[in-house]
């Protein structure tokens, strides 16, 4: 007979060993298997961070050779700041007398004492062609009477070739210069800085603080930056980064991890207690150094399109007031003679669109406009009494003052008179306006020669209103007048003058003995 009770109980017995080994079996697995989950996720972010890191030395490796250190001198003359105690032992000895722009003007020939000056200062560029066209910034060979450049692609070559300026573009902070290295050089390529993300790794290059060489690795912090600092307006849609940039870097390529310039290092912000970068820096988008450096390669200078039109962002108060709700330029007022000028275009419309193309700010306006070719048709869109209107203009070409650039002669409405020494231009509108002249129309003196006759008598900003008697309403008039003078053998000429001292316009009479 089978004891089934006994039977029932082995099988019980039989199932708890049973279970018992599942579950120790399962533990001990468990156990295996949690180490190996760890050492995998260990591999990978090793293998990670080795993909990284062979990325950067690639970056590195392959920018290195293309980019240049430049050093610049700047050498002339400039007046010595006179202390009153000496004031007069320059008077008797080297027979100085104080001119107009001094606090005293005791007349006679302005001869201050002149001192030399030589500066040196240092920068950074990249290669931009194999033949020897190098991008740099415009304020770094600013004023500069001699450009040294270091190359790096040949190993112990550490000699420096004297470079020209090719052409400088303010506006945007650009220049371009030439080398003649014998040989072809290694060259950076411009990258898309449009699609170029915030948080995306970047790397500067350059010679910060002369230390040749250097590169700093960060991310793009923001994009659309505007840095107002930048002379003749700014430029806008800079990138910020964290890429450390200082004294140096300044010219030097800001590169993507495929080695493409994203920008051209330009500035650092740098509060009053720290010596250099706080970690922000600044650089020229590559979308507006496509469009300006094969400019300054073909033509030593950038032509923009030009509205002569001021303009101004918008508050909410305002957009609510004209009813520009998406934003947009406000123009505050048009230019005389300007290409806005002849168009339907008119003080208080709002610019919301050029050529369809949305502009939210004064920023987007002037982009759009700047890189369009002088001599094209423009259609703005533009809100007018809370309504919408489209307005073609025909746009000029800027002036070189508005660009940053010495007025070429053809746009210089000027006369020299060397019997007088005297440059004397056109009065216009906004000249009045930027300078604070008593009049919004005659003729200015822009110039006066040193040891010329009107040395000591006429000063720079000085309104001619009467020449002999005759009232001058031009440049045209004063030539007219000078040469009446000259005609009759005048022994001097007697201005009529309205010259500003502060906040007051004094009018003056002064005689200028003649040389003809």
């Amino acid at each position: 007979m089978i004891d089934r009770e006994n039977m029932s109980h082995r099988h019980s017995h039989l199932i708890i060993i049973l279970v018992s080994v599942l579950i120790g079996m399962l533990l001990a697995t468990l156990a295996c298997k949690l180490p190996q989950r760890e050492d995998s996720a260990s591999t990978a972010l090793a293998q990670d961070l080795g993909d990284l890191e062979k990325g950067f030395v690639g970056v590195a490796g392959s920018t290195l050779p293309a980019v240049v250190s430049i050093r610049v001198e700047e050498s002339g003359t400039r007046d010595v700041a006179v202390p009153p105690d000496i004031e007069e032992f320059f008077k008797r000895w080297f027979f100085w007398q104080p001119g107009p722009n001094d606090k005293q003007n005791e007349g006679g020939p302005q001869r201050r004492p002149q001192q030399h000056f030589k500066r040196e200062g240092m920068g950074s560029g990249w290669i931009y062609s194999e033949d020897g066209y190098i991008v740099t910034n415009a304020h770094v060979v600013a004023d500069a009477s001699k450009v040294m450049v270091k190359l790096y692609d040949k190993k112990g070559d550490d000699k420096e070739l004297p470079a020209t300026v090719v052409g400088t573009d303010p506006k945007t902070e650009l220049a371009v210069i030439k080398v003649d290295a014998g040989r072809k050089l290694p060259t950076l390529k411009l990258g898309d800085s449009d699609k170029a993300r915030v948080g995306s790794w970047v790397m500067a290059v350059g010679a910060p603080f002369r230390f040749e060489q250097t590169v700093t690795v960060g991310v793009i912090s923001a994009k659309g930056r505007f840095m107002g600092t930048v002379p003749y307006g700014g430029v806008g849609d800079v990138i910020q980064t964290d890429a450390s940039i200082n004294p140096g870097n300044s010219g030097g390529p800001l590169v993507n991890l495929r080695g493409q310039v994203i920008g051209i290092n330009v500035a650092y912000f740098a509060p009053s207690q720290f010596a250099g970068s706080a970690g922000i820096g600044f650089a020229i988008p590559a979308s507006s150094a496509g469009h300006v450096i094969p400019q300054l390669i073909e033509h030593k200078r950038v032509a923009r399109g030009w509205l002569g039109v001021q303009i101004k962002d918008l508050s909410p108060n305002l957009k609510e007031y004209y009813g520009a709700k998406d934003g947009g330029a406000l123009v505050v007022s048009v230019q005389e003679d300007a290409p806005a000028a002849k168009s339907d275009l008119q003080a208080e419309d709002v610019i919301t669109a050029v050529n369809g193309t949305p502009t939210p700010d004064s920023w987007s306006v002037q982009k759009a406009i700047g890189n369009a070719a002088p001599g094209a048709k423009v259609e703005l869109t533009v809100v007018r009494d809370k309504k919408e209107r489209k307005v073609s203009v025909k746009l000029g070409q800027m002036p070189d003052k508005y660009a940053g650039l010495e007025p070429t002669a053809e746009q210089t409405p000027a006369t020299e008179t060397g019997a007088l020494g005297l440059t004397v231009v056109d009065i216009t509108k906004s000249m009045a306006e930027e300078q604070g002249l008593s009049r919004q129309s005659g003729a200015v003196v822009e110039e006066v020669a040193e040891d010329s006759p009107a040395a000591g008598e006429l000063a720079p900003g000085d309104v001619i209103v009467k020449v002999n008697h005759q009232e001058i309403k031009s440049v045209a008039d004063y030539k007219a007048a000078i040469e009446r003078a000259k005609k009759e053998k005048a022994k001097f000429v007697v201005f009529q003058i309205e010259r500003r001292e502060g906040e007051e316009v004094r009018v003056d009479v002064v005689d200028v003995p003649t040389e003809w």
